[in-house]
């Protein structure tokens, strides 16, 4: 099934599309930095010490109640995936703490009918996230992990932000160039990619572009009336930040010049 959209059909998103291979590439080819040095405030992050030794200790006896069935004694695996290690930063960064608290406190734990999931204590939940995080070997503070102290709070590797991982659902904005000689599809002057879930499509007409270049792929039907159009594509990064692309799932014109 394709999603249609101006009578444009794509094919639909894999999430795990050659997450192995993706991983290893460097940003390199078609994909430029944007604003090297320029990155605007960082704010808050995990290396600040979000969540207390106490808080986590608490957790870790909650989630061997009520997680470890699932995802092992030492948070590696087994029916569910692991939690930590190299598959919590592929899951998790570039992300904030508010939002796997969230996602946790929603669908933890998890029962085949779906019936389990949110009845635990708020603090509960808090208890366990600060437990992955103590696990993750990011460090302890003075202060204990909340719903609202876990706010914005950015997880990121230690020296700092870097690209989305390859396979993340994201958006951007660009110019669409026309058709290439070999037939494909090019993005030109585009902003940096932003997760599909927190991207702001209202703010599409007015955001800065920048100076990256996506090929746009498994696209099956020619985009020629959007040509020189300022454009939004969401779609699946094919490597880190979309180095080697996007695996499309929607083109929108977002205005009939590119500017």
């Amino acid at each position: 099934m394709f999603k249609v959209i101006g009578r444009v059909s794509y094919h639909p998103a894999m999430r795990r599309l050659i997450v192995a291979a993706a991983v290893a590439f460097c940003v390199s080819g078609s994909l430029s930095v944007v604003g090297a040095g320029q990155s605007p405030a960082i704010g808050r992050t995990v290396w600040d010490g979000v969540f207390t030794a106490e808080q986590a200790g608490r957790g870790r006896t909650l989630y061997s109640a009520n997680c470890a069935g699932c995802h092992g004694a030492n948070l590696q695996g087994g029916e569910g995936q692991a939690l930590q290690g190299e598959t919590f930063w592929l899951d998790w960064r570039e992300q904030t703490v508010d939002a796997l608290l969230t996602y946790v406190s929603k669908n933890m734990p998890f029962s085949e009918d779906g019936s389990l999931a949110g009845t635990l204590q708020a603090s509960t939940y808090a208890d366990i996230v600060a437990h992955m995080l103590s696990a993750n070997e990011l460090p302890a503070g003075t202060h204990e992990l909340t719903a609202s102290s876990s706010t914005g709070v950015k997880i990121i590797r230690k020296d700092g932000p870097g690209e989305l991982p390859a396979t993340t659902l994201a958006r951007v904005v660009g110019c669409l160039a026309p058709r290439q000689a070999d037939g494909s599809w090019v993005l030109m002057k585009a902003t940096r990619p932003v997760r599909a879930s927190e991207a702001k499509p209202a703010a599409d007409s007015d955001v800065s572009l920048g100076d990256r270049t996506y090929q746009l792929k498994f696209v099956l039907t020619p985009l020629t009336k959007f040509v020189g159009h300022r454009t939004a594509v969401t779609g699946l990064l094919l490597g880190d930040g979309g180095v080697d692309g996007l695996n499309v799932n929607t083109v929108t014109s977002v205005a009939a010049e590119c500017k």
